[in-house]
């Protein structure tokens, strides 16, 4: 049987042009830093929930971070040998650390894989510091509708409304969720945003539907294709 990191997993993932690594370079930047004697400072020990691949985890640390993972698959604890990557089922499960034990925690495409969210909601918060933030990445369902179930593996889906208040009612505050492009060009150049909003208008038969039809177009399918990205904080006094 083939795994799930084998069958969603296709291309390298580790390098320093990968798509991981430019996204963790963007979230460091924009997310993951303190302003101390006016200079911006990014680092501190940082949690991946739901590290898969192990992607993430590396290019956080080539970002200076120490860096933790969590998983409940067995291919993914073992993926990064020289990595800490602990066992837990997210929605079921209490975190394997102590209160207030990260400045930092990263999520990408979990959340729609858990039935139980608000465990995992409760549980990030819990691990974070006072102060302490998480960002959050999840399909947006407003424009992934159409192909959000070509993954059996999925079982929630979210709005920016709903994930919005789904962090605010367990207790996080400056919540901020917005739609994010997976075009790394976008992020450097944020007036070009009118290029992929007139691709999004062409067929959706031109975009790849699983990740089998690898060879097409990517523009096209993350013109159409969005994220929920989620950045929101533990109160400063708990």
């Amino acid at each position: 049987m083939s795994s799930y990191l084998k069958t969603i997993y296709f291309e390298d993932e580790y390098s320093e042009t990968s798509y991981p690594h430019k996204l963790c370079k963007y979230i460091s930047e924009n997310y993951f830093c303190k302003i101390e004697n006016g200079r911006k400072i990014c680092s501190g020990r940082l949690l991946d929930v739901g590290s898969g691949k192990g992607n993430h985890l590396v290019a956080f640390k080539r970002c200076n971070y120490q860096v933790a993972g969590l998983d409940k698959r067995r291919e993914c604890i073992d993926v990064l040998k020289d990595f800490t990557i602990e066992e837990c089922d997210i929605e079921k499960e209490k975190f394997p650390y102590e209160d207030n034990s990260f400045e930092w925690v990263f999520s990408k495409s979990v959340l729609e894989h858990v039935s139980n969210t608000d465990n995992m909601i409760c549980e990030v918060l819990r691990v974070l510091k006072p102060g302490g933030r998480a960002v959050l990445m999840t399909p947006a369902w407003e424009s992934q509708y159409k192909f959000f179930w070509d993954d059996y593996t999925h079982v929630k889906a979210f709005t920016r409304k709903s994930l919005q208040n789904a962090l605010k009612i367990n207790g996080y505050v400056n919540v901020r969720v917005s739609l994010f492009m997976q075009l790394p060009f976008i992020w450097r150049y944020p007036s070009l945003v009118f290029i992929p909003k007139i691709i999004s208008l062409l067929p959706d038969a031109l975009k790849w539907k699983d990740y089998e039809q690898s060879k097409a177009n990517k523009l096209i399918r993350f013109s159409k294709e969005m994220m929920l990205l989620a950045a929101a904080e533990k109160p400063k006094r708990s």
